[in-house]
C-alpha cells in the first residue's frame, strides 16, 4: 500500500518537474515565430521580396509541424502579399497569391480569427478585381458581410450575457433585502411585545400598510426581473439561431466557392486536354508532312544518283558545282546494235522503244555487277566508262567481264526470239583504255559526261568490229592478257586515226 503511494508522489513529481520545460518550449516556439513575422515585415518594407517569402514560408512549417492553425494562416496570408508585390511573372504570381489567400482563409476559419478572414477575402477581392472575374468579387463580397454579420451576432450575444449577470447581482441583491427583511421582522416582533395595546395598533396598521406597500413594489420588481430574464433567455435563442443561420451560409458560401474552383479546375483541365490533343494532332500533321518531305528527298537524291555518280552527286549537293576532272588510265566501252535503222523502219515507234527499254536495262543489270559507271545512251547507242569517278587499276578487266556478258545475253536472246519469230538485236562493241575528262555539264537536267581521244578510238573500235564480238586497242590488250583469249586482227585503217591495231576478246 505505501509503495504504490510512493509510486504515485514520484509520478506526480516527475509531471510538475516537466511542467515549466514544457512551458518553456512554447514560450520559444511563440518567440521563434515572431522572429519570422518581424523579420518578413522587415523585408517587406525593403521591397525584398523574395526574402520576406522565405521567412513567411519557414514560419508556416514551423506552425504546420506543430499543428497551430492561425499562425499557419497567418504565414500563408503574408506570402500571398509579398507574392502580389512582385513585378515580374505578375499573372504566375497573383495566381499562387489566390492559392495561399484561399489556402489562409481555410485556416483562419478553423482558428475562429473574423478579423484574418476578412483580410484573407479582402486580398481575393483584389485579385479577382486585377481579372475583372466578378463572380467572385460577389462570392468573397458576400462572405465579408456575412462574417460581420457573424461579429454583430456574437458581440450581441456577449452583451446579452453582461445582462443577464447584471440581473442575477439584482436577484442576489433583493435576496439580501429580503434577508434584511426578514431581521427587521423579528426586531418588529420584540418591539411589538413591548407595546401597549394602543400603541401596538397603531404601529401594526403603520407596518401592514407599510408592509403592503413594499410586498407591491417586491412583487412588481420580482415580476419586472422575471419578464427581463424571459427576455433575454429569447433573445439569446434567437441569437443562436441567427449565429446557426450566419454559420450555414458561410459554411455554403464555402461550400459554393470550392464547387466553382473546382469547375475552374476542371475547364481548365478540359482546355489543357483539348490543347495537348491539338498538339499532338498537329505533331502528327508535322510528322507526315516531314516524312513526305524526306520521302520526296530520298526519290530526288535517288533519281540524282541515277543521274550521276554518288561522289560527284555529293560533290555537286556540297559545292552547287562539280569540277571536271582527268583520269590517265580509263577504259571505254561503246556498243551498237546491227541493222536498226532497219528495225526500226518495220516496228512502230512505241515497240521500238520499248525493244530498246528491254535490252538497255538488262545492259545496266550487267554493269551494276561491276565497277562501271554508265555514261549514256545515243539512239541504239550505249556508253560506259570504267575506271572513274574512283581510280581502279583493274578498270579494263570490268570493263571486258561486261562486254562478254553482254555478248552472250544477246546470243541467248537471239535463240529464244529466233525460236518465237520475234525481232531480236545484235551488238558491236568496241573497248579502248587511255585517258580522258569527266565532268558535269549544263546548269538544268545535269549530265555526266566523258571527253577526249579514248572516247572516239572507242566508237571508231565498236564500228570497226563484228556482231557478237568485243573488238579492243592495243592498249586494252596489255592491261587483260592471259585472262582472255585475244585474237589478233592486226592494225586496221581508221578514219582520221590513221591504223589502229585491234584484237577480238573472247573467254578462254
Amino acid at each position: 500500500m505505501y509503495y504504490h503511494f510512493y509510486i504515485k508522489n514520484l509520478v506526480s513529481l516527475f509531471i510538475l518537474s516537466l511542467l515549466p520545460y514544457c512551458i518553456s518550449a512554447q514560450n520559444s516556439l511563440n518567440q521563434e515565430l515572431d522572429i519570422l513575422f518581424n523579420n518578413w515585415e522587415h523585408f517587406q518594407d525593403k521591397e525584398d521580396f523574395e526574402r520576406a517569402i522565405e521567412q513567411a514560408e519557414k514560419a508556416f512549417q514551423l506552425a504546420q509541424e506543430n499543428n497551430l492553425e492561425e499562425p499557419m494562416a497567418f504565414a500563408l496570408n503574408k506570402q500571398g502579399k509579398s507574392l502580389i508585390r512582385i513585378k515580374k511573372r505578375i499573372n504566375k504570381n497573383q495566381k499562387l497569391a489566390e492559392e495561399k489567400f484561399t489556402s489562409s482563409l481555410y485556416h483562419s476559419t478553423n482558428s475562429k480569427n473574423s478579423k484574418l478572414q476578412i483580410n484573407n477575402l479582402e486580398q481575393l477581392i483584389w485579385l479577382a478585381k486585377q481579372r475583372n472575374d466578378a463572380q467572385k468579387i460577389v462570392v468573397y463580397s458576400d462572405q465579408i458581410k456575412q462574417i460581420k454579420q457573424l461579429e454583430a451576432t456574437t458581440a450581441q450575444n456577449d452583451t446579452l450575457s453582461k445582462k443577464k449577470e447584471f440581473l442575477e447581482v439584482e436577484l442576489d441583491q433583493l435576496a439580501t433585502q429580503k434577508e434584511q427583511l426578514a431581521i427587521q421582522k423579528n426586531t418588529l416582533s420584540q418591539k411589538i411585545q413591548s407595546l401597549t395595546q394602543t400603541q401596538l395598533e397603531s404601529e401594526l396598521l403603520i407596518a401592514l400598510q407599510k408592509n403592503q406597500v413594499d410586498s407591491f413594489r417586491f412583487e412588481n420588481i420580482k415580476d419586472a426581473l422575471l419578464l427581463e430574464k424571459n427576455n433575454l433567455i429569447l433573445t439569446q435563442q434567437a441569437s443562436k439561431l441567427e449565429l446557426q443561420k450566419s454559420q450555414i451560409e458561410l459554411t455554403t458560401s464555402q461550400r459554393n466557392l470550392i464547387l466553382a474552383l473546382i469547375a475552374i479546375i476542371g475547364l481548365i483541365a478540359i482546355g489543357a486536354i483539348i490543347r495537348y490533343l491539338e498538339t499532338k494532332k498537329h505533331y502528327k500533321t508535322l510528322r507526315i508532312k516531314n516524312e513526305i518531305i524526306e520521302e520526296e528527298r530520298k526519290k530526288s537524291e535517288e533519281l540524282l544518283l541515277n543521274i550521276l555518280p554518288t561522289v560527284v552527286a555529293n560533290e555537286l549537293k556540297l559545292n552547287g558545282v562539280a569540277a571536271a576532272k582527268r583520269y590517265e588510265h580509263a577504259t571505254v566501252f561503246f556498243s551498237d546494235f546491227k541493222d536498226f535503222s532497219k528495225m526500226s523502219k518495220s516496228l512502230s515507234p512505241e515497240k521500238l522503244v520499248a525493244l530498246l527499254d528491254f535490252h538497255f536495262k538488262a545492259f545496266d543489270k550487267i554493269i551494276e555487277k561491276y565497277n562501271i559507271e554508265k555514261i549514256k545512251t545515243i539512239g541504239d547507242a550505249y556508253m560506259c566508262v570504267s575506271g572513274l569517278p574512283e581510280k581502279d587499276p583493274n578498270n579494263a578487266i570490268e570493263i571486258m567481264k561486261a562486254a562478254l556478258e553482254i555478248q552472250t545475253f544477246l546470243r541467248e536472246l537471239k535463240k529464244e526470239k529466233s525460236k518465237k519469230r520475234e525481232p531480236f538485236f545484235e551488238a558491236r562493241i568496241g573497248v579502248h583504255t587511255g585517258a580522258l575528262v569527266a565532268g558535269v555539264v549544263g546548269s538544268k537536267k545535269f549530265a555526266y559526261d566523258v571527253w577526249g581521244d579514248t572516247v572516239n578510238i572507242a566508237a571508231r573500235l565498236e564500228s570497226k568490229g563484228e556482231v557478237g564480238k568485243v573488238n579492243i586497242s592495243h592498249s586494252t590488250y596489255k592491261l587483260i592478257k592471259g585472262k582472255y583469249n585475244c585474237i589478233p586482227r592486226g592494225k586496221i585503217p581508221v578514219k582520221n586515226r590513221g591504223e589502229i591495231e585491234m584484237y577480238f576478246a573472247e573467254v578462254k
